[in-house]
């Protein structure tokens, strides 16, 4: 698992891709949020050393008409995030592997000329050691990245645990991402996860509060824990799909300007849908 920006790639056993997603997010105590993101992701050019790179975009929609008799939220309505990534990986003696990515992003509601502050460097470093007993392997990740994966860009740590029980189950610890992963057959597996979700995106535009008063460079910041069960259906060696339904724990919802909170939605609890399908550009 690589993690950085907004973003959570999985690269095991995922070849390069190129993925569609649709997530909703129903009733954020009165917000609607819907995502729709496309990513191309070569994880690898070269095999030893391996560099992969890729990019992704973003456009998250929310309703706010139940809250515009407190404030003009139509500057949140539509938010938009670029990003490019690459990544270097290296293998080192008695089976350790260390991990660079680096991945600058825009995130913005685009309503006005794009600044400084819509622009975020975010980027990861790691050590992982791989184990393999009778076919069965684990691993141990150890490291940190700096993005907003939880809300508003900050360091966070990257630790985990993997192990394979058997050909079929695989449980994952850690941060940011704990799971329980189980294969079916060649063509379906499921799993259930804990793991966060964020948005953060800039606005240079003025937003406008209930007593007139106009505030400029504000930023919307959304993070949750999200518990979800997924499914993942591959069609062929091409083409795969996955559902996941999810359940929101703790999130927050909040309009602010230079960390001044100028308004809290208290989302608190809610339900997820997400809908994907990705295809596999390099069959390795």
């Amino acid at each position: 698992m690589v993690s950085y920006g907004q973003k959570m790639f999985t690269t095991t056993d995922a070849g390069d891709v190129m993925a569609l997603e649709y997530s909703s997010y129903f009733n954020l105590n009165e917000v609607q949020l819907d995502t729709k993101s496309v990513t191309i992701d070569f994880t690898s050019v070269l095999d030893k050393p391996t560099i992969g790179f890729g990019m992704s975009y973003t456009n998250n929609s929310l309703d706010f008409d139940a809250y515009d008799r407190y404030h003009d939220y139509s500057a949140f309505e539509e938010l938009h995030s670029i990003e490019l990534f690459a990544r270097y990986k290296k293998a080192l003696r008695n089976n350790w592997d260390v991990n660079f990515t680096i991945a600058p992003y825009l995130s913005s509601t685009f309503n006005e000329e794009i600044s400084s502050d819509d622009f975020i460097l975010s980027y990861a470093a790691n050590f992982t050691k791989t184990w393999d007993k009778d076919g069965l392997k684990s691993s141990l990740k150890i490291g940190a990245g700096y993005g907003s994966l939880f809300g508003k860009p900050n360091f966070y740590p990257l630790i985990s645990y993997s192990k394979n029980v058997n050909e079929k189950l695989r449980y994952e610890i850690g941060i940011p991402v704990t799971g329980v992963f189980y294969k079916l057959n060649e063509q379906s597996s499921f799993d259930f996860k804990a793991q966060p979700e964020s948005i953060y995106a800039n606005n240079t535009s003025g937003f406008s509060l209930a007593n007139e008063a106009v505030i400029y460079n504000s930023e919307l910041e959304f993070k949750a824990l999200k518990l979800g069960l997924g499914y993942q259906f591959r069609f062929d060696d091409n083409w795969s799909t996955n559902f996941n339904m999810g359940y929101l724990l703790g999130s927050e919802l909040t309009v602010s300007e230079s960390d001044n909170t100028i308004y809290d939605f208290d989302s608190k609890e809610s339900l997820s849908l997400n809908i994907g399908i990705s295809f596999n550009i390099n069959k390795k």
